[in-house]
């Protein structure tokens, strides 16, 4: 079913569903489909688990805090592991994003070496991955085992009192956080703001059908905001990466004098539409925000 909350069931059932459909297709990504295609298969994996971690955020004032943090931390873990063969193929968009949008003033035949190298640590990480299938297994035992616990999850609140204070709180630190980054400008600070603009995404998608015009905006707009973020972040690793182990690529001098001002150049460019995404998403304070969302949940339910 889609990732969206149903008026014709509870919110617990709701949120058994989700978790339980999220996490299935994750097993299911790196089970049957893993051998075939093991990139793709852990990229969408990884998306399953934070779209899961997502719904666990959006009550985790509803349950006990224990529960939330190990099931939280279960799904992260997870996730992480998976990462560095996700984050080597990262590496290589990134980088061809980059050389593509300043093409006209490179030689981008001058990075090929660098490239090469990039995709290369991509296989190797990616054949570790594929030769160790106990850590797989293990892997997949440490979901199976969250998918069974969850299924039993209860919540200490029902209707909307089970999803407004943690709604509350990730609007707030959205809000927050945006003014943060701007006033640091350092990559950490737009990482911990990209943060809570996805979980802000994945719960307009949630509750698209409170007021579908109004809420699919926010989902659409919410997207955007973490698809610019999530490009800016991607710069940040690359650079981060080709700082710290140089030694794994054939990175040259040069390349690094070329490559750094083009990287800081790029972020700025990509961090003016999202300020202005940010302004408008994050315009209201918290608790106007919460309540004029509150105010399309009764109506919807009134209307079924």
């Amino acid at each position: 079913m889609a990732y969206r909350f149903f008026a014709d069931s509870t919110v617990e059932d709701n949120v058994h569903r989700l978790l339980q459909e999220q996490i299935e297709k994750a097993i299911h990504q790196l089970t049957h489909n893993f051998q075939k295609d093991p990139a793709r298969s852990i990229h969408d994996a990884r998306k399953r688990l934070k779209k899961a971690r997502s719904v666990l955020r959006l009550i985790r004032k509803s349950i006990d805090k224990d529960t939330y943090k190990r099931e939280k931390n279960v799904l992260r873990d997870v996730g992480r592991s998976l990462a560095p063969a996700r984050d080597a193929e990262a590496y290589q968009s990134t980088l061809d994003a980059l050389l593509e949008a300043y093409e006209l003033t490179l030689d981008i035949s001058a990075f090929s070496d660098l490239k090469a190298s990039l995709a290369g640590l991509h296989t190797v990480r990616l054949g570790k991955l594929i030769e160790h299938e106990d850590t797989l297994q293990n892997l997949v035992g440490e979901l199976k085992d969250s998918h069974t616990r969850l299924q039993q999850l209860a919540l200490q609140a029902t209707g909307w009192d089970a999803l407004a204070r943690s709604l509350h709180r990730i609007y707030r630190q959205g809000h927050e956080r945006f003014h943060a980054a701007y006033e640091t400008n350092n990559d950490e600070a737009f990482h911990e703001w990209r943060k809570r603009v996805k979980d802000f995404w994945y719960d307009m998608r949630l509750l698209r059908r409170l007021w579908p015009p109004v809420m699919s905006a926010f989902e659409e707009e919410g997207h955007r905001l973490s698809s610019l973020l999530g490009d800016s972040h991607d710069i940040a690793e690359l650079r981060h990466f080709l700082h710290h182990h140089s030694e794994e690529v054939a990175l040259v001098e040069t390349q690094k004098n070329v490559l750094w001002p083009l990287m800081e150049h790029r972020q700025y460019k990509l961090h003016q539409p999202t300020r202005e995404l940010g302004q408008k998403l994050f315009a209201e304070e918290p608790d106007a925000f919460t309540d004029r969302i509150a105010s399309y949940w009764e109506n919807w339910f009134t209307e079924i």
